[in-house]
């Protein structure tokens, strides 16, 4: 039971990677179905004419394909249904109709390349070896039973027999495409390790100065009020000490508990930021609920504007308070890489403002933050959120960001996504569940 669970886990994830990876390429691949299944009929039939053509299958596949175009304006209440509509469709176009035109055509040369090319596509789209064979074999098995439902095979060993001749050049088809798909993610886990060995060895250069002054501001969060009081009876007493503004005083009585709260922060981003680095999933271990409009006050206030014209760009209005369960720390940081990515592009483009707004629905609880800035065309928008993405104006540096934010939003069982449109706006919508 165990290991079918560990199966069933491992074949779902290997779904939503492949749905991940594909849908951005959804409209292409259901105009290049549209198109192909009705043209090639025409070239089966009348220009290189074969022994058996059925327009219908064909038709069905065009049907299947539409949604495709569509994909990215399906209506929310249908997307949960996107992976199970994916498969369905690889599962039809790919194995069950090649392979049952393949047998309605006894095998012959020109579909059986048709095969090896449309396996070949089964392995780009799925990515995952186990999944791609397992799709092969239910699809082969759906064309041999199309086979026997639909037709009254009078040499059915013959059949057989050239299938199996057949099946080694499939499955190396399967197999060689596999590896090398399994050659590119090996690659990309190397990069997540080795950004992660680098957070690694700077957070190690980091905590050892902020240990320190975490000791020393030990003693004075204790003493520092105390000698700030004393000062002040020494000037109520008349004693010749050097004057200090009643404001300044105020200042330092909580300079030190600041200094110790901002030593605790930056530990605390250090642990974020190599968790971005070198990670896929986030403990939720330390969730509890928070208030949105805290979230985001705490964060205008930590957040290193390099000045005031900076801070000036960024808007924000109390407005529509909710609780979410999740880190108040992790939605921070989500804020500051939104914030920063904005500021950046608004200043490179010498023009617009950021405003960060909240809102309540049915459903879900919105925080948005916008920028009147260039914008973003519709093509990078697709991958703004993959790791290792990165453009001239959106999660500058490695391409960790907004995968990162991607990340959080997740793992608060929330979600996030962009809409822009160029020289006019960029909007990120996070979605948080609603409180029970």
């Amino acid at each position: 039971m165990k290991h079918l669970e560990l199966l069933t886990a491992r074949l779902g994830r290997s779904v939503q990677e492949s749905v991940h990876y594909s849908r951005y390429n959804a409209p292409m691949i259901g105009v290049l179905g549209v198109i192909t299944f009705p043209l090639y009929h025409y070239v089966w039939w009348l220009i290189i004419p074969q022994p058996y053509e059925n327009l219908w299958l064909r038709m069905i596949g065009v049907v299947i394909c539409v949604p495709l175009i569509f994909a990215a304006q399906w209506p929310k209440a249908m997307q949960r249904y996107f992976a199970t509509y994916w498969i369905l469709f690889l599962l039809y176009t790919l194995p069950f109709f090649f392979t049952y035109m393949l047998l309605r055509n006894d095998l012959s040369l020109i579909w059986s390349m048709s095969t090896m090319a449309a396996l070949f596509f089964l392995v780009l789209a799925v990515y995952d070896w186990l999944l791609v064979i397992l799709l092969t074999l239910a699809g082969s098995l759906l064309g041999w039973a199309g086979l026997l439902l639909t037709t009254d095979v009078q040499d059915i060993n013959t059949l057989t027999t050239l299938y199996f001749q057949q099946l080694p050049i499939y499955a190396f088809v399967v197999i060689g495409g596999s590896i090398f798909n399994y050659n590119a993610q090996l690659v990309k886990e190397e990069k997540l390790n080795a950004h992660a060995a680098v957070g690694r060895n700077i957070a190690h250069e980091l905590r050892t100065p902020l240990l320190g002054m975490k000791a020393a501001t030990s003693g004075l969060v204790h003493y520092l009020p105390q000698l700030v009081d004393g000062h002040k009876a020494a000037m109520d007493a008349g004693l010749p000490v050097k004057p200090i503004r009643g404001t300044r005083l105020d200042k330092l009585r909580h300079a030190a508990e600041r200094i110790d709260e901002e030593i605790d922060y930056s530990n605390t981003i250090i642990d974020m930021l190599l968790l971005s680095a070198g990670q896929t999933t986030i403990k939720q271990d330390s969730f509890s609920w928070h208030s949105i409009n805290d979230t985001i006050e705490r964060a205008l206030d930590r957040f290193p504007f390099k000045s005031d014209r900076e801070r000036h760009l960024v808007h924000w209005e109390r407005g529509d308070d909710f609780a979410y369960y999740g880190s108040d720390l992790l939605v921070t940081h989500v804020l500051f890489n939104l914030i920063k990515n904005a500021l950046h592009s608004v200043l490179s483009a010498g023009k617009g403002t950021i405003r960060i707004g909240t809102g309540r629905s049915r459903r879900y609880n919105r925080l948005i933050v916008m920028d009147t800035g260039p914008g973003i065309d519709q093509a990078r928008i697709r991958q703004i959120f993959d790791y290792f993405y990165s453009s001239k104006t959106l999660d500058q540096g490695a391409g960790l960001g907004l995968s990162f934010c991607k990340l959080v939003m997740e793992s608060l069982q929330g979600k996030i996504h962009c809409e822009s449109r160029l020289n006019e706006y960029t909007l990120f919508e996070m979605s948080f569940p609603r409180e029970q």
